[in-house]
């Protein structure tokens, strides 16, 4: 048995199967919650369809056409006397069909104020009930504005694309009222082209001579103020004189760059004169000095010199007349080397003093340049303004003109498009909406469609370990087992612990993990904990004290006094004596042990809840319990309150030899599992692993599915009863 644990525990799944079970594992989870909505929104759709009244609808056909020929006048030219249409002329013409003022005529004409059809809101009467408005009132009389806006919601105007027709379709609960209006607005069209027709002929020249008038003053005005731009600024050619500064900005540039480069060279020696001033010796190592030919010339004589006083020297005495001349004539040569170096020193800062001068004027050049420069461009962008405006006006005043001898040239001529009924509309023969079918199958894929999506994105949002690629990033401790989602009622069957069941076969691989996961040996001392309340750590902690007990002697302990489960899910007395009993020595061992009827499993209980849990389970009686416990049993599995809530659990990880974190596979967050694993750590406790417990998402019945599902293979011993 051991052996095909071991093997379950460590097959591995396909990557891309995995993932694809992850993602739609939810959908099949939350499958009664989808097809509830689903269902739910499909009723709400078909039954809000039920309450709409049949609509109908009349479609009339206008051609918009010229009485040029074809090879003169195509479509686009359908508005104009002389030359194409626009977009925006041809869209202005499907614009005027679509008006409030164009509506009112027509709901005038044909008086829809009295007519029932704006009486009526959209719901069948005998759900006046339901939606509050009765439809039999006729004393209700909407108002014309009312009127005309709901029109105009009913009826539409879209051209044919690539071709002169304009559809005209008006909807309605009365299919001879949706017939009658689309004519009428196409016949409304008709009278009001031939109306705007004989004003525009009127109003055209006159308009065209007043603009003209207009635009002569605004030329005239331009051109004068043009004139007086180029004889208040001097301007001549204006883009010539500009590239002259341009260039001499950068001209003008370049040298000053080139004065600074100079400057800062003689600044060097500038400083070094002022540092060595009064040392002819140490100024003489400058090289403009050193490179004088005066100061050659003269280092050269003074050389000559020594050479003759020392051969002076050696034939004479100090006081010899050829000695004196020779060292006084040395001494002249060397009151004029000193001499040309201090002249030399004084000339180098003359030039200095020169350079910042010359770097002074280059830049005073410079920004002179630039600010004629800027001048210029404003001069510049101003007279390119003028000279526009002139154009401008120019190009204006010539359009005009012509428009004006065409006018005038045209007379009486008639217009160059005209409108005619291509088809006029005719009574529908059936409701074209609402289509109620339609509405609820549309209906039904969204309301699937998005809640399937929220489940699916709800659950990978949600920061728990309820999904193998999660499990993989978790590094805080290693995973045990994955346990499949579990009824607690079912704990207290008298074969759940022997069945072949997903969660029985679960428990038996954290069983194999906890015999086999340690290199020295199995623990015998083992604790099973949680972050928080209600994760199953009760329900994990009897039945691995019940798979442990179909090979051993096992002892299960109930170490949370503060909420015990184990007695109630046993349907034993709560009252009856436990731990506490013991630690307080109330009771004997034997008094407060119950043993599991169905295997070899003893139980210890709580007990009597005392006032304070942790000063019970801080006794050294309660570790010396343990120790006694360890003589008789092959195992001790203790159940113990989540770590998050109460420390009883830290205080007890310290007398265990491995501790089994259990954690709500989908409701425990992230968080408190690092948080609780954290304090167990800085108590130093052994920290086996955790175990995942209701898991929904992972998939943890492939591998045991091919070997567990199939009943007629697998044959039930007698279960060893306790001895």
């Amino acid at each position: 048995m051991n052996n095909i644990d071991s093997t379950a525990n460590t097959y591995q799944f396909p990557d891309d199967d995995v993932s694809l079970k992850e993602l739609l594992s939810p959908l099949w989870t939350r499958r009664w919650l989808i097809i509830f909505t689903t269902l739910t929104v499909g009723f709400v759709a078909a039954f809000y369809a039920s309450l709409l009244k049949p609509q109908y609808q009349s479609s009339a056909i206008l051609q918009i056409g010229s009485n040029l020929s074809a090879n003169k006048l195509s479509i686009n030219e359908a508005f104009s006397n002389d030359a194409p249409a626009s977009i925006e002329l041809i869209q202005t013409q499907y614009e005027i069909l679509r008006s409030r003022k164009f509506a009112e005529r027509v709901v005038t004409e044909l008086n829809l104020v009295e007519h029932p059809e704006f009486r009526q809101g959209k719901y069948n009467s005998r759900f006046s009930w339901l939606t509050g408005r009765d439809d039999s009132n006729t004393s209700y009389k909407p108002s014309f504005s009312q009127v005309v806006q709901r029109f105009r919601s009913q009826l539409t105007i879209a051209p044919i694309e690539f071709t002169e027709l304009v559809k005209i379709t008006f909807r309605s609960y009365y299919p001879e009222l949706a017939m009658q209006v689309a004519n009428q607005v196409g016949q409304t069209y008709l009278e009001y082209q031939d109306e705007i027709h004989s004003a525009t002929k009127e109003d055209t020249s006159q308009w065209l001579v007043d603009q003209l008038d207009e635009l002569g003053k605004k030329l005239e005005a331009s051109e004068l103020a043009l004139q007086q731009f180029r004889e208040a600024e001097g301007v001549v050619d204006i883009n010539g004189i500009s590239g002259l500064v341009s260039e001499e900005i950068a001209v003008l540039t370049s040298e000053v760059l080139r004065a600074e480069k100079a400057r800062d060279e003689l600044k060097i020696n500038y400083d070094f004169i002022n540092r060595y001033r009064g040392n002819p010796e140490k100024l003489a190592e400058l090289k403009e000095v050193n490179r004088h030919n005066s100061y050659i010339h003269l280092k050269n004589s003074a050389e000559n010199m020594e050479r003759k006083l020392s051969e002076v020297a050696r034939r004479y005495g100090p006081k010899h007349p050829k000695r004196i001349a020779t060292e006084a004539e040395l001494g002249t040569i060397r009151n004029s080397i000193q001499q040309l170096v201090v002249e030399q020193a004084q000339s180098l800062e003359k030039d200095y003093y020169s350079a910042i001068e010359k770097v002074k004027s280059r830049r005073a050049r410079l920004e002179a340049s630039k600010a004629n420069f800027l001048r210029l461009s404003r001069l510049k962008n101003k007279f390119s303004q003028l000279s526009r405006e002139v154009e401008t006006n120019k190009e204006l005043y010539h359009n005009y003109l012509i428009r004006l001898k065409e006018t005038d040239a045209m007379g009486n001529y008639t217009a160059t498009f005209y409108v005619r009924f291509l088809d006029k509309a005719i009574e529908p023969k059936g409701p074209f909406a609402p289509r109620k079918s339609m509405m609820v199958i549309v209906a039904l894929v969204l309301a699937g469609i998005s809640i399937s999506i929220y489940v699916v994105m709800r659950e990978l949002l949600t920061d728990t370990l309820n999904s193998r690629r999660k499990l993989d990033s978790f590094s805080e401790a290693p995973v045990l087992a994955v346990l499949p989602k579990f009824k607690s009622s079912t704990m207290n069957t008298e074969d759940s612990h022997v069945s072949g069941s997903r969660f029985t076969e679960a428990i038996r691989t954290l069983r194999t993990s906890l015999l086999f996961n340690n290199d020295i040996k199995p623990p015998k001392v083992i604790a099973v904990t949680s972050s928080v309340p209600s994760e199953g750590k009760s329900t994990v902690a009897l039945h691995l004290a019940r798979s442990f007990s179909e090979m051993e002697k096992v002892l299960l302990i109930e170490a949370d006094m503060r909420h015990p489960t184990v007695a109630k899910n046993l349907k034993l007395d709560p009252f009856r004596p436990g731990l506490s009993n013991l630690l307080a020595k109330t009771h004997q061992i034997n008094e407060c042990i119950v043993r599991d009827k169905h295997v070899k499993l003893d139980i210890l209980t709580s007990g009597i809840s005392p006032a304070n849990p942790l000063a019970f389970l801080s006794m050294k009686r309660f570790d010396m319990l343990i120790k006694v416990f360890g003589n008789f049993y092959d195992r001790i599995i203790i159940e113990t309150p989540p770590v998050n809530a109460v420390s009883d659990a830290v205080i007890i990880s310290r007398l265990v030899e491995s501790v089994v974190y259990v954690v709500h596979g989908s409701k425990t967050k992230r968080e408190q599992i690092t948080s609780g694993l954290r304090m167990l750590k800085q108590a130093k406790a052994p920290i086996e692993g955790i175990v995942i417990n209701q898991s929904e998402s992972i998939d943890t019945t492939r591998y045991q599915n091919k070997y567990y599902n199939d009943k007629g293979n697998i044959i039930k011993l007698p279960v060893r009863k306790q001895g």
